[in-house]
């Protein structure tokens, strides 16, 4: 804990769950969500950020000629597929 700040104590629900503290809590909305996962007895929670389509599309190559339309479906498709195997 940085400083001389207090951590506060929180507990599991029989249903296993935790409520975050208020002041963190206000930090995320509540559609946020996080990847956790345990080191020890320590808990790590880490928010998931999902990249805007804006930010893929300017980093995305451009083809040439373009793609078509039944292309990119096709693209979708097997990525869907790929997906579903995993």
């Amino acid at each position: 804990m940085p400083g001389s700040q207090t951590a506060p104590v929180v507990e599991v629900s029989f249903d296993y769950k935790i409520t975050l503290p208020l002041e963190i809590a206000q930090r995320f909305r509540p559609s946020d969500r996080f990847f956790v996962w345990s080191q020890g007895d320590t808990l790590i929670l880490k928010r998931v950020t999902v990249p805007r389509v804006t930010d893929i599309v300017a980093t995305t190559p451009e083809t040439f000629p373009p793609l078509t339309m039944e292309e990119i479906d096709d693209i979708v498709h097997e990525a869907r597929r790929q997906r579903d195997r995993e």
